[in-house]
């Protein structure tokens, strides 16, 4: 399961993707790992609002619950959030390992083709611990993914992640877009842990 993305800021946007490249120069840094911050696009208002959140719903059983699958929303732990509070993700790229025989394990890097970014469906909520926290959702694997895990995040194309984004109805398919899969060293390995969230945005 995904514990690992980078998102890097675009060098010229407008919109939308100026106001999220603005967030994501604040990160300390562009790799995401779980319980770390990362920036999200939810709706408030009548208007799409970037902010950063901690990556993993916080729970008594687990310090950090970070992906939900696309077939448990209904399930207690995601149905609020999966009605109440959508979210997208912005990512550049993000990780996958293949369980190797011996036990090893290799990364892979999937990025698009073009390098813009994947919009990935997510949820948040409050949480009185971390401030709000997001999770990224995931779906069945497309056949690029498939060799080397079982689940993929659920990138969705700009006007389907937009409607998700205003509570409308959305399937979660495999994500047969462009994407690229290299073998890579493990980012878990080279770079130490994000810090903890210390950043309280607003919520709404």
């Amino acid at each position: 399961m995904c514990n690992a993305y980078r998102v890097h800021p675009k060098p010229a946007a407008a919109d939308l993707a100026a106001t999220v490249s603005a967030e994501i120069r604040k990160l300390p840094s562009e790799l995401v790992r779980r319980t770390g911050p990362g920036v999200v696009v939810a709706f408030g208002g009548g208007l799409a609002v970037v902010s950063v959140m901690r990556w993993g719903f916080h729970r008594p059983f687990g310090s950090a619950i970070n992906n939900a699958r696309s077939d448990h929303l209904d399930s207690p732990v995601w149905a609020e959030a999966f009605r109440l509070r959508r979210c997208l993700v912005p990512i550049s790229c993000f990780y996958e390992w293949q369980h190797l025989p011996g036990g090893r394990k290799q990364a892979f890097e999937f990025r698009r083709a073009d390098g813009d970014w994947m919009w990935v469906a997510g949820l948040f909520e409050p949480s009185v611990t971390h401030g709000p926290c997001y999770a990224t959702i995931t779906t069945a694997p497309s056949p690029l993914v498939e060799p080397i895990h079982d689940r993929m995040l659920a990138v969705l194309e700009f006007d389907a992640a937009m409607d998700f984004l205003r509570g409308g109805p959305v399937r979660f398919p495999p994500y047969l877009g462009n994407l690229t899969a290299q073998p890579c060293e493990s980012p878990l390995r080279r770079t130490p842990a994000s810090p903890p969230n210390e950043i309280q945005p607003e919520l709404f």
